[in-house]
């Protein structure tokens, strides 16, 4: 009966929608592409870092458990952390 009820809620459940596109942003050589996460009403941070380094195309994608009221807040905060996060690894952000 477990087994049961645990399928049941797992398929009642489907997987977080993420919310519209934003606009990437620049910030010192790296784009930095918010795309928050709905979910119960509030917004989860998540998005992609990208940086082209020689040929070779980088790309990092993360999700926070930092959520946000609106969907506004977490494309700032997202952008705000990933300044961050460039400023403190750099290109190691791909290792």
């Amino acid at each position: 009966m477990g087994l049961f009820n645990s399928l049941k809620t797992l398929l009642n459940n489907p997987a977080p929608a993420t919310a519209k596109q934003h606009e990437s942003v620049e910030y010192q050589g790296f784009t930095i592409t918010p795309e928050p996460i709905a979910e119960k009403g509030q917004y989860r941070v998540a998005g992609y870092i990208h940086k082209t380094i020689g040929d070779k195309s980088c790309e990092h994608h993360f999700i926070r458990s930092d959520v946000c009221m609106n969907e506004q807040q977490a494309v700032e905060l997202t952008i705000s952390k990933c300044q961050i996060f460039i400023d403190q690894l750099g290109e190691k952000i791909f290792e």
